[in-house]
């Protein structure tokens, strides 16, 4: 019997030690933890005793199973750490109180409310905005799909979406048939941003906010590395509000994509549960997971007291060892988290008073080399059918007449080398800029809101980017571009301004081969898709392919009929836009791709 001790189930999950270590730092307790299957976290330090047993967690027996593990060391609460233990500890409460232990676990009917992706689009609908999309319940249904402007996303309805990704209606409706009931909805690029609280009855007790850096996989999933708090009172304000609508008890979860052009943070689901990324919070001295203990146990009271007890911080966490997926597929991805590491390995899943943990994690890792390569030539798979949707718009542009080529400048045509950190800090200094925003959102903003502030922002940005002309990098061949100039009409279409722009084009001895230049101060503003779209109509082109390096950009070019390509030299932003469909490389292999295209075709005739 272990004195004052709490059971943690199921503790095969990477948030488990995080958890526990967070309860055994403040509260001291002991703690049980209790795993539905073998993982290297039964062998970590964190758990005072540990139960291996191999349940399906959807069964009943695994409330049964984990209540007696409670009663024989006569803990005083259970702690669920994925959806399915909430979902099911808190569907048979009643097992845990007949034997006095307290639940911590918000109620069964709240999880089903926020787990549904149907209700929590119709329920909460007012106060967030969520991506646009439709419920296909069966196969009558499949006409809904053509509501909505691909790129799409198919979801399962409960917790775990398993989302695909689809660049037509052909493949999207041919998913949707086989899994239906699912939601399918526009597919959102943008910022990965969550907003995580531990509240009671819909007023928060604790928050916080994070961004991804890295992914499970390039198009998304748990975070392999984040850095928080995103001081945003915008992503703070929209978590409240739907805390409040709510009227939540307990942790939540709010996934996000936040687009900066847009200004606006589309809700992807909200996790009532402890998410992916608990140990970023905890490394800060957000303690979650002691404060909702507090609170369940000892009320709002004493859980209000303890958290003014914490000293919080800001910074990066890095999950190394689970990055280990990345080895079999792309490499850099892997040495840019060591190099995170190098810099604080404190905050990271590499534990050095952990060792057998760690030990045990790095072999499981290594196992899983095999599993993880298949599981890259899958994705790779996918990406391909949706690349073969990409290429049928990509051939019919060479067939055309009217062509024109819209490329992008800082990031295309040259690296561009403005230090943007100093631009932000005399910009925060003389007020037109937030700490928490970006410049692209400060454009935009003005931009809809004072015309006379935005042409101001833009030139102040304009002195900084004018000394960074004459040591702008090229990352195209001129040559290729003043060829392509033979066959297709091409327009830059950029954020920078038009001096800065046109400068550098007479350097690089390109003014003569670029038809038509759109600018942030062209009189259309600094909207990507409005610029690209006044190109089109200043060319009078029929069919445009657009360059551009940001995926938002290029997928909202593909909505309005263009055809996008990515160019980057990171191949994790490569490998992201392929698994939407949309190729990318590097600018002056993109640039002499389309050229040889535009050959082949003109001897086709």
């Amino acid at each position: 019997m272990l004195r004052e001790c709490i059971v943690i189930a199921s503790i095969a999950s990477r948030k488990s030690v995080a958890v526990a270590r967070s309860i055994k730092d403040l509260l001291g307790f002991k703690v049980v933890g209790v795993a539905h299957t073998h993982h290297p976290h039964i062998y970590s330090r964190y758990f005072d005793k540990v139960h291996l047993i191999e349940i399906d967690r959807g069964n009943v027996e695994w409330i049964y199973t984990v209540a007696s593990i409670a009663r024989e060391y006569r803990c005083v609460a259970v702690l669920p750490i994925d959806f399915i233990d909430f979902y099911m500890f808190s569907k048979y409460s009643y097992v845990f109180e007949d034997l006095g232990i307290t639940l911590v676990s918000p109620k069964h009917e709240s999880i089903v409310l926020v787990s549904d992706r149907v209700k929590c689009y119709e329920y909460l609908g007012d106060v967030a905005v969520f991506p646009k999309q439709v419920y296909v319940e069966s196969r009558e249904d499949i006409e809904k799909v053509y509501e909505l402007s691909p790129p799409l996303v198919v979801k399962d309805v409960g917790d775990a979406s398993n989302p695909t990704f689809h660049l037509d209606y052909a493949t999207a409706i041919e998913d949707v048939e086989s899994r239906a009931p699912v939601i399918v909805q526009e597919y959102v690029e943008g910022v990965a941003r969550g907003y995580y609280v531990l509240s009671f009855n819909g007023v928060p007790i604790l928050e916080f906010t994070h961004q991804r850096i890295v992914e499970y996989t390039p198009i998304g999933g748990p975070s392999l590395s984040a850095r928080g708090i995103v001081r945003d009172p915008l992503l703070i304000d929209i978590g409240r509000r739907i805390v409040e609508k709510l009227r939540w008890s307990g942790i939540l979860m709010v996934e996000t994509r936040f687009s900066e052009e847009k200004e606006v943070y589309y809700v992807l689901e909200l996790n009532p549960k402890f998410w992916g990324s608990i140990d970023l919070p905890e490394s800060l001295n957000y303690r979650f997971s002691a404060l909702l203990l507090t609170l369940y146990l000892h009320g709002l009271e004493k859980a209000l007291d303890l958290k003014k007890r914490l000293a919080v911080g800001s910074g990066v966490f890095v999950w190394l060892l689970d990055s280990f997926r990345y080895i079999p597929k792309i490499v850099n991805v892997w040495l840019y988290q060591l190099n995170y590491f190098i810099r604080n390995p404190l905050r990271s899943d590499v534990d050095l008073t952990d060792i057998s943990r760690n030990i045990v994690q790095i072999a499981t890792a290594f196992k899983r080399i095999r599993r993880e390569r298949n599981l890259w030539r899958k994705y790779l798979d996918y990406s391909k059918q949706q690349l073969n949707v990409w290429y049928e718009r990509f051939r019919k542009y060479f067939s055309a007449d009217r062509k024109a080529l819209v490329l992008d400048f800082d990031g295309v045509i040259v690296d561009l080398p403005v230090n943007w950190s100093k631009v932000r800090k005399e910009l925060i200094a003389r007020g037109f800029l937030y700490p928490w925003e970006s410049i692209t959102r400060a454009l935009t903003r003005y931009w809809y809101r004072d015309r006379d502030r935005y042409q101001r922002l833009s030139e102040l940005i304009e002195v900084y980017e004018e000394k960074a002309i004459d040591n702008a990098e090229p990352l195209i061949d001129p040559e290729i571009v003043r060829d392509l100039s033979n066959y297709v009409e091409i327009c830059v279409a950029s954020k920078q301004p038009m001096k800065v722009i046109e400068k550098t084009l007479s350097i690089l001895k390109l003014d003569k081969a670029i038809d038509k230049v759109m600018a942030r101060d062209s009189g259309v503003g600094p909207i990507k898709k409005d610029l690209y779209r006044e190109c089109v109509e200043k060319l009078n082109a029929r069919k445009v392919l657009v360059v551009d390096d940001n995926l938002e950009y290029l997928v909202d070019a593909y909505r309005q009929g263009y055809v996008p390509m990515m160019a980057t030299n990171r191949l994790y932003l490569i490998a992201r836009s392929y698994r939407l469909g949309i190729p990318g490389d590097k600018p002056s292999r993109i640039l002499d791709t389309i050229r040889k295209y535009i050959k082949i075709y003109m001897k086709q005739g």
